[in-house]
């Protein structure tokens, strides 16, 4: 073993007790060379941000776990990997139940020629993506897997009356930002459908 990866089996056995300085020393070495491959297929920055700290809290949490005769480079390469793959399959899951919702719903409830409903539909997708991420969590819990808000509570380990609250403020937050274009017409037909399940939460348009 040559001194260079005696080195770093020696800092990686340092990281598995729990040494943050191990830690640090191993982010300073790989952390530039990492950004690079994971830049190299989300092609965005706050992106490669994001699943770059993911990867090194993974590392962290999982050192304990860690084999001192593998490569470290590797083990953050998979797990970079890994952890974009994991992302990109929510974010493709969950467009997909937004886009069947906002379809089933938007059908429903207007009437009107494709072109206009497709943009309407956009509008509330967008609406939809600004959304904090618990709260937006808790509205795609709710509306794509029609989970009921004790079930809901009991899966996010919170109250039912913390599902209410944030049931409530998500759609508060759809019509706001829909208002903000000129959509209030929109807002009444979308929220008409639920406002007995968002009760004091919501304020009526």
């Amino acid at each position: 073993m040559n001194k260079h990866k005696q080195n770093i089996s020696l800092t990686v056995a340092s990281l598995k007790k729990g040494d943050e300085l191990a830690f640090k020393a191993i982010y300073s070495e790989h952390s530039k060379e990492l950004n690079a491959f994971i830049n190299s297929f989300t092609k965005n920055q706050m992106q490669t941000d994001d699943i770059l700290q993911d990867t090194f809290i993974k590392l962290w949490n999982g050192r304990e776990r860690l084999d001192e005769k593998s490569s470290i480079s590797s083990f953050l390469r998979k797990t970079a990997y890994n952890t974009f793959v994991d992302k990109y399959r929510k974010k493709k899951r969950e467009q997909s139940m937004l886009d069947g919702w906002l379809y089933k719903r938007l059908n429903q409830m207007i009437t009107e020629d494709e072109d206009i409903r497709k943009k309407k539909i956009k509008l509330v997708q967008e609406a939809i993506e600004k959304l904090p991420p618990r709260c937006k969590e808790i509205f795609l819990l709710s509306k794509f897997e029609h989970l009921k808000y004790a079930e809901i509570a009991e899966q996010l380990n919170i109250s039912i009356k913390t599902v209410e609250v944030q049931m409530g403020n998500a759609f508060k937050i759809i019509r706001k930002e829909i208002e903000s274009k000129n959509s209030l017409y929109l807002v009444v037909l979308l929220l008409k459908h639920s406002i007995k399940k968002i009760g004091k939460n919501l304020v009526k348009p």
